[in-house]
């Protein structure tokens, strides 16, 4: 008989059955569970199933290992591990033995594959893990569903420039994790030949870094990235060493390159993990083998592998959460410092060709409309914001990719009664980062949406999207009653169709082009020289993206 689990499956209202499933698969055995969907189907559950050894010891700051076979039947009945990070307030266990996946199928028949939708968390690359994303609402649709775990922070992307650290472990991670699933996931009912992958925020840029590597070819076929791609337009330096060394000087490690990485692999995990998050685990992420940041290079990459296949690049409204203004401190170094820092809190970086100054008066002329920053320039700064951290990288990733494959192109507006920022009154403001995924899949804000809730539409909505595109490559069908006045034109350069999905299902042409003129402008003068030095910066972006998972 299978335990019951009582405690996060229980936060996120599946219902436990006593019942248990076996499967074997080429690692050997496992034990499974069997949960409930929110309209009461059976979901045949794998949880905590390894994909790679424990990145423990000689193995930190390594390229993930593939796992060992293991002889006796392993128990898949609970979520393993979340991956080192800072989360506060957090009952969850933390480990460096995470690299674990999720299998949910409706059925384990080999004769009937379904597509799979492999779902990769987002949070800054710092927070975040597989459990906070789980299936009610789409195992509702008829696919197979997979979540994972991967190293954060500096564990995950570490990069000294040599043998010690090549860096970008944690996408490495998601690269075998994805090879693994082409080996096994026909074992669960999933068509290896039908594998979407996706993924918000951090797991946006994670999906379209994927599509440039050489390491997950042919481990995919579609892409749905919701708010994040991999043109972001702050680039990636090809080491973090200055970073790595902050971090051992706080450790009380040696700073020279040839002892600082055995230092490092002797410490705690949860003191590194406690020094390296003030130092914001985005900015670790760097240029590697993966090679994934340069135009040139998606254009070598991914033109060749994407001939024949679909990308499905969604983008959601940013309205980000801008408390620091709620603060008089940080008005004032707005006001008094904003042409020094601009480019930083902002995400541009100029190389002398625009100066600081000049690209701070470029946004304030196009952004802001008070001379005074103050409460009035709330939504001016959201939007400042919203470009700069997402959407421009994002326009810059539809418009190119749109060359060799096909884009649809979204932009979402509904507002239900919950949202990731609400403000005032503890009611939604606007349209949040983060708010269309909540309707995808169901994680720990907010409360499961219930049929009889007036958000059920939007719901049956966007998993019948997901499944239909995980399908077909197009997200369309007239068939579907909650599709059937939905008409989405492909995307591209010349036509900028997008789709505006609130209250209707709204054709639309040139999502925010005369705001992404201007980031157009700034690039083309200017090349990428850009570092985190700003205190303000930091604590403005960590406060964005936190919630991102």
């Amino acid at each position: 008989m299978c335990a019951k689990l009582f405690t996060a499956l229980i936060i996120f209202n599946f219902t436990i059955f006593i019942n248990c499933e076996l499967i074997e698969i080429e690692d050997g055995k496992l034990k499974g569970t069997v949960l409930k969907t929110r309209k009461g189907l059976d979901i045949q559950s794998f949880l905590g199933i390894p994909y790679a050894e424990p990145p423990e010891g000689e193995l930190r700051f390594k390229p993930p290992v593939p796992n060992k076979k293991w002889e006796r039947t392993k128990d898949a009945t609970k979520f393993g591990p979340v991956c080192m990070q800072l989360y506060e307030g957090t009952e969850y266990s933390m480990s460096e033995n995470c690299l674990h996946l999720n299998v949910f199928t409706k059925s384990l028949n080999s004769s009937d594959l379904k597509p799979v939708i492999v779902y990769i968390h987002g949070g800054a690359y710092y927070a975040g893990a597989a459990l906070f994303n789980l299936p009610d609402y789409l195992l509702d649709r008829d696919v197979v569903f997979v979540t994972l775990n991967y190293r954060l922070g500096i564990f995950g992307f570490l990069a000294l420039g040599n043998e010690h650290a090549y860096g970008n472990m944690g996408l490495k991670d998601q690269a075998l994790a994805l090879n693994w699933i082409q080996k096994n996931i026909a074992k669960f009912g999933g068509d290896p030949n039908q594998v979407t992958i996706t993924g918000m925020s951090a797991g946006g840029f994670s999906v379209t870094a994927q599509m440039a590597s050489e390491m997950s070819k042919g481990t995919f076929h579609k892409v749905i990235a919701m708010s994040g791609a991999i043109t972001w337009q702050t680039g990636l330096d090809r080491d973090n060493i200055e970073l790595a060394k902050q971090v051992a000087q706080k450790l009380n490690c040696s700073t020279n390159m040839n002892d600082l990485i055995d230092c490092l692999k002797t410490e705690s995990a949860k003191e590194i993990a406690a020094v390296s998050i003030e130092l914001l685990s985005l900015t670790w992420v760097k240029k590697d083998s993966l090679q994934m940041n340069q135009i040139s290079c998606l254009r070598m990459e991914i033109s060749p592998k994407f001939r024949i296949k679909f990308l499905y690049l969604i983008e959601s409204k940013i309205l980000y959460h801008l408390a620091l203004l709620s603060k008089n401190e940080s008005l004032e170094l707005l006001n008094n410092k904003f042409p020094e820092i601009a480019s930083r809190c902002f995400f541009f970086r100029g190389n002398g060709i625009k100066t600081t100054e000049e690209i701070a008066n470029i946004f304030k002329k196009h952004y802001l409309p008070f001379e005074k920053i103050d409460m009035r320039s709330f939504n001016s700064l959201a939007q400042l914001c919203g470009d700069g951290t997402i959407g421009y990288g994002v326009h810059k990733f539809a418009h190119y990719i749109s060359k060799f494959t096909d884009v649809y192109y979204y932009k979402f507006s509904y507002i239900g009664r919950y949202s990731n920022f609400n403000y005032p009154g503890n009611k939604p403001y606007g349209i949040h980062h983060n708010d269309d995924n909540q309707y995808v899949v169901v994680s720990n804000n907010p409360p499961m949406i219930k049929e009889s809730d007036p958000e059920n539409f939007m719901v049956e909505r966007m998993t019948r999207i997901w499944e239909q595109f995980a399908k077909y490559g197009d997200p369309n069908n007239p068939n579907d009653e909650f599709l059937a006045d939905m008409n989405w034109p492909k995307h591209n350069s010349d036509n900028e169709y997008f789709l505006d999905i609130g209250e209707y299902f709204i054709e639309k042409q040139g999502l925010y082009l005369e705001r992404y003129q201007v980031w157009d402008n700034l690039e083309n003068s200017s090349y990428s020289q850009f570092t985190f030095s700003s205190t303000f910066s930091i604590l403005l972006l960590v406060m964005l993206l936190k919630i991102s998972f």
